[in-house]
């Protein structure tokens, strides 16, 4: 019970770092690349890092329970309930893995990648969602167009202020001539989902293994604590029920 029980403790810790690193860098990766969503068509891709999200979160209370349930007076229904929370945390992992995948494939498509950013490109003068999302795209990643900034001829006259560093304030006379990026932004991008996709594996990975051991100490402790508490029952002693026997009375002699 106590070699289960530091498991569990050293669990407990490697859960907590692991979840809030894996739960931090997930949300805030999500929303600095949420132009994604509307610069290609990995929007089914990207949203599952939601899972990731989720079983980084299950981790908190994975962490309270592990140091918990070892000495608690009610442990074997909280190591039942630990059981349920490491297999949904697990299980969430799981899936978010294999859904990530399809995001590692699209990556490495780069045909796919390149037609569904030009495809998109065109609805860049109607669509301020668009708009803002190749805005930011092209000034975080330091990129004009998909490919180089003459796709934008294709669409629209002039080039976005963001191929010249610029953010638009509304007025007309803002414009671009001279790019002052000249590369586009396919390579970068797809680098960049490349890193987004292999990290969130990574991490997911690691705490899947902290979550297989912890799985093992559970049961471990919860079958060691049944075993014990049998064994600690007294064994009472078997009793027969019996009637005492009459007690013998001399018969006397007969008379002469």
């Amino acid at each position: 019970m106590k070699s289960s029980s530091l498991v569990l403790f050293v669990c407990a810790g490697l859960l907590l770092s692991g979840g809030a690193i894996l739960g931090g860098s997930a949300t805030w990766s999500l929303m600095r690349i949420s132009y994604y969503f509307w610069t290609t068509d990995l929007g089914v891709e990207l949203g599952s890092s939601v899972l990731f999200i989720a079983g980084a979160l299950l981790c908190l209370p994975t962490c309270w329970l592990c140091t918990l349930v070892p000495y608690h007076p009610r442990s074997i229904s909280l190591l039942a309930s630990l059981m349920i929370l490491v297999t949904s945390g697990l299980m969430l992992l799981s899936i978010g893995i294999s859904s990530i995948m399809g995001l590692s494939r699209a990556v490495r498509e780069q045909h796919t990648l390149n037609t569904t950013m030009l495809r998109t490109m065109a609805f860049e003068p109607v669509d301020i969602a668009v708009k803002s999302a190749f805005a930011s795209m092209q000034l975080e990643l330091k990129c004009c167009g998909v490919n180089s900034h003459a796709d934008w001829y294709l669409h629209r006259n002039t080039l976005p202020l963001a191929c010249c560093g610029r953010v638009g304030i509304g007025k007309n006379t803002d414009h671009c001539e001279i790019p002052l990026y000249n590369r586009g932004c396919l390579r970068p991008a797809r680098a960049e989902l490349r890193m987004y996709a292999n990290s969130l594996a990574v991490l997911a990975c690691a705490i899947i293994l902290v979550k297989a051991v912890a799985l093992f100490a559970t049961v471990y402790t919860m079958v060691t604590g049944v075993t014990e508490r049998s064994v600690g029952v007294k064994q009472q002693p078997l009793r027969i029920a019996y009637l005492p026997a009459p007690p013998i009375v001399p018969l006397a002699p007969p008379a002469p």
